[in-house]
C-alpha cells in the first residue's frame, strides 16, 4: 500500500488486498484503504470475491461472472435486493450472525472453463432460474433502475424473489 501511494496516484486498483488475511487484519486493511481514499481524495477500484468486505468501502459494485459484468449498482441496492441470480447466490453464501448454526448456502455446480464458456448466459448451467432463452442468448445489460443494470432475462423475478 505504501509503494502504491508513493507517487500520489488519483486512483488505486487493489486486487484481492485481503485474501488470506484473518478477519481482524482484513478490517484494518479495509479501514486503511477507506481512510486513504477520503484523505487523499483518490478513487479506489477494489477487486474481490468477498462481498462481505466491500460493504463499508464501496459506492458502486460491479459483479462479474466468467469475465463479464452481470450486475452493477450502488452498493446498498445490491445488498438490499440483488437483480441477478449469481449476485443473489454470492450474498446468500456470506456467513451471518443471525443465521448461526444453519448450513451455508453454496452455488450449485462448478464455474465454467473460460476456454469453453457455455452458449447463452455463462451462468445458465448453475442458475436456478435458467430457461431455454438463457441457454441460447447472451443477455444484454438491462436497465433495472437509474444507475443500475442486470444481465439477466429474469431480473424482475430475481428482484421480487
Amino acid at each position: 500500500i505504501a509503494m502504491a501511494l508513493a507517487l500520489e496516484p488519483s486512483l488505486i486498483i487493489a486486487d484481492e488486498p485481503t485474501t488470506a488475511l484473518d478477519v481482524t487484519v482484513q478490517a484494518q486493511v479495509m479501514d486503511l484503504l477507506a481512510e486513504l481514499q477520503r484523505e487523499l481524495n483518490m478513487g479506489l477500484i477494489l477487486i474481490t470475491h468477498d462481498l462481505g468486505v466491500v460493504a463499508d468501502v464501496a459506492d458502486k459494485i460491479a459483479v462479474m461472472y466468467a469475465g463479464r459484468i452481470v450486475e452493477q449498482a450502488p452498493v446498498h441496492d445490491i445488498y438490499k435486493a440483488p437483480a441477478h441470480p449469481y449476485t443473489k447466490g454470492l450474498l446468500e453464501s456470506i456467513p451471518r450472525l443471525d443465521q448461526k448454526g444453519r448450513e451455508l448456502y453454496a452455488i450449485k455446480g462448478l464455474p465454467p472453463n473460460l476456454m469453453h464458456i457455455p452458449p447463452g448466459c455463462a451462468f445458465n448451467p448453475r442458475c436456478p432460474m435458467a430457461r431455454d432463452i438463457c441457454r441460447s442468448e447472451v443477455p444484454p445489460l438491462f436497465d433495472v433502475a437509474p444507475d443500475r443494470q442486470s444481465a439477466c432475462f429474469f431480473w424482475k423475478e430475481t428482484l421480487d424473489g
